[in-house]
């Protein structure tokens, strides 16, 4: 466990005349501070004067942050006072890194000072030079800065333009219109996925108001939101960070958080948990689809009924928040401009600078010449997924690829008259099994794993997992794609193909592989046939398997 240091910071008053003081707060300085509800009330006055602030800088969002994660992140916290009138206000806190962020970090997606545009600049500068006094030698971040703030302040004073990194961010916007959204609800193609849905069963759209419904449904959404996070960026933010789901829990009950979920039959196949707040609702929180309906498009059509329920509570924006996902495009009727402030020492500055400069361009060239964003987006992403296999020591040699990874064969005739020696908890596209998956050095790395079961879930294959103590020991995979084996004999019937098998089950995968033979044969009677590599072929060789 790390140990956090201010850098040898202590908490700073300045006066001027007894007019102006500025005050830097930190650690127990700053969370004593918001314990004083005359301190609280001024923050909430400033605040909703503010023109450009939004929920993420409001006393409830940030005083709950800051106790939820007072042991990871030292708070720092920057107050203005004229007269005795609270009238700038700066939240920051302190990473192990040794790098200032914006309170919030990367869950606050917009940070950003309070106070008003008359007294803005003023307030800003001298707020971030006593900062930087306070902490030298510490790079300050904040994530997205709405358009609505002031940076003239950077452009004015030579050693702000040596030290600021400046990066505009588009920033997509859905306008809360029922007719337009009645309008793309009506089109035939979004028409047909909710009549398809309604023939699987009973499709409600449910606003979630109350504590116990809430606590109901986190962990089926925080394991959604894992899951895809995990294949498309080798993330897993909340099983990663237990406070992550508190931190949600706590915004819900504080009346931050709005949450809403798709359901069919009461399976919840999306959700949204937004930040809520000044009459925007914010993306930002967590949003997710099960991927098994992903060809319903449950994501698009769970957002625009969200578009319709605000309409009801009178909000009039739904903030797609910056980011380059396609769905963002689609939904969007106008854009913003938002911007990534970076305050660095001039050397680092220069070295960014550069590399954002090249990137533009390389991306700009790209896109001249036919390349779509898309596909370097995929580049990049094949690149980090190379890069995590050599980290992780899975390069293997041309011998090795070769005896590790020999095309399928067909390995035994599967019938209803086997009996199953063991009972096994098999489960049904588990995707908590699925993310119990732990790589040894001659597996795929876990990324590549879970990319590959959310792709052929999201193409309509099935599949049967058995995880003890969370840990993945086996799974196999009942798809719609014919595999590419030659057999002739596999026409038309069932096939299970083993995608993983742990090495401490490998003795127990005939068991294995008859009880899910048996399940599928429900269904489906007949032949069923198994598709193993040679590898955990060897574990088959029994008469009844031949």
């Amino acid at each position: 466990m790390f140990q956090l240091t201010t850098l040898g910071a202590t908490p700073k008053r300045i006066d001027s005349n007894g007019i102006a003081r500025l005050e830097v707060l930190i650690g127990e300085d700053a969370l004593s501070s918001l314990e004083k509800e005359e301190f609280k009330m001024a923050w909430e006055c400033l605040q909703e004067a503010c023109p450009w602030s939004t929920a993420f800088q409001s006393y409830p969002y940030v005083a709950t942050w800051y106790q939820v994660y007072k042991d990871v992140y030292v708070p720092i916290l920057i107050r203005y006072t004229l007269a005795g009138k609270l009238t700038g206000l700066l939240a920051l806190a302190l990473d192990s890194q040794g790098v200032i962020v914006g309170a919030g970090a990367e869950q606050a997606e917009y940070q950003v000072w309070v106070t008003k545009p008359e007294d803005e600049e003023a307030f800003v500068s001298a707020a971030f030079r006593e900062v930087l006094k306070q902490f030298p030698g510490a790079a300050i971040r904040l994530k997205y800065v709405p358009g609505g703030a002031n940076l003239q302040w950077i452009y004015q004073s030579l050693y702000w333009k040596r030290h600021c990194l400046v990066r505009p961010v588009k920033q997509p916007l859905m306008g809360i219109d029922e007719d337009y959204l009645n309008a793309e609800l009506r089109k035939k193609n979004r028409r047909e996925k909710i009549n398809r849905l309604k023939r699987l069963g009973h499709l409600n759209f449910e606003r979630v108001n109350n504590a116990d419904r809430f606590d109901e449904v986190i962990d089926e959404l925080t394991l959604q939101y894992d899951f895809r996070k995990g294949a498309m960026f080798n993330r897993n933010l909340f099983r990663a960070d237990p406070r992550r789901r508190q931190f949600l829990g706590l915004l819900f009950e504080r009346g931050l958080l709005h949450t809403t979920l798709l359901t069919v039959d009461e399976k919840v196949i999306a959700s949204n948990a937004g930040v809520i707040g000044k009459g925007w609702l914010h993306l930002q929180g967590l949003n997710t689809h099960c991927p098994t309906f992903a060809k319903y498009s449950p994501g698009i059509l769970h957002f625009l009924f969200l578009g319709k329920q605000l309409a009801e509570e009178g909000i009039t924006v739904f903030d797609l928040t910056p980011g380059a996902d396609p769905y963002k495009n689609i939904l969007a009727t106008d854009y913003g401009t938002a911007y990534q402030l970076d305050i660095v020492g001039s050397y680092t500055k220069l070295i960014r600078g550069f590399a954002m400069h090249m990137r533009k361009h390389v991306k700009a060239g790209a896109m001249a010449v036919g390349i779509r964003q898309e596909t370097l987006r995929m580049l990049k992403k094949k690149i980090e997924q190379f890069h995590s296999r050599a980290g992780g020591g899975k390069l293997l040699s041309s011998t090795s690829r070769k005896a590790a990874e020999v095309q399928p064969i067909l390995l035994t005739e599967a019938c209803s008259a086997y009996s199953v020696s063991t009972e096994l908890p098999l489960q049904y596209c588990s995707l908590k099994d699925l993310m119990d998956y732990v790589p040894s050095k001659s597996d795929c790395t876990r990324w590549e794993f879970l990319e590959a079961a959310m792709r052929r879930l999201e193409t309509g294959e099935k599949c049967y997992t058995w995880s003890e103590h969370n840990l993945l020991l086996s799974c196999v995979w009942v798809g719609l794609l014919a595999p590419a084996s030659g057999k002739a004999q596999l026409d038309g019937n069932t096939v299970l193909e083993l995608s993983y098998c742990h090495t401490s089950v490998k003795e127990k995968l005939p068991d294995f592989l008859q009880a899910i033979a048996r399940q599928v044969q429900q269904e489906k009677p007949g032949p069923v046939y198994a598709l193993v590599n040679a590898r955990d072929g060897v574990y088959l060789a029994a008469p009844s398997f031949f």
